[in-house]
């Protein structure tokens, strides 16, 4: 991992998170919206770095070939089998950039934990 790839990261992170709480909160700031605001924004950015971290999105090929064949004809001719179509789309991601939002994100989310256990204690 990158240290400057992962502040360029954070960086971008915090501010979606600071215009979400703009958004919500306005200029109420307490420890609990801004773990609110942090929780959600982490969730958001973790949950589809699994997905590309786990190339899951290879089971929805399937299901995308099916619905495409019954649509459009034209599919049809172009892939004659799932197997074609799986070896068109078969190209590996660069998982190393998943990671480092996958970290960054894991991070923010800690912290929102940390801070909403300052708030209830």
């Amino acid at each position: 991992m990158k240290l400057f790839r992962n502040l360029i990261i954070l960086v971008g992170l915090l501010f979606l998170a600071s215009i979400l709480h703009l958004l919500v909160y306005q200029l109420e700031i307490t420890l609990m919206s801004v773990s609110n605001v942090l929780f959600v924004v982490g969730i958001i950015v973790l949950l589809p770095s699994i997905i590309a971290m786990t190339s899951a999105y290879r089971v929805f090929r399937g299901m995308r070939y099916v619905v495409r064949v019954l649509i459009s004809p034209h599919f049809k001719k172009e892939y004659p089998t799932f197997r074609d179509y799986k070896e068109e789309k078969e190209k590996e991601i660069n998982t190393t950039l998943f990671y480092e939002f996958f970290a960054v994100a894991l991070l923010m989310i800690i912290t929102s934990g940390v801070l909403a256990w300052m708030w209830f204690k």
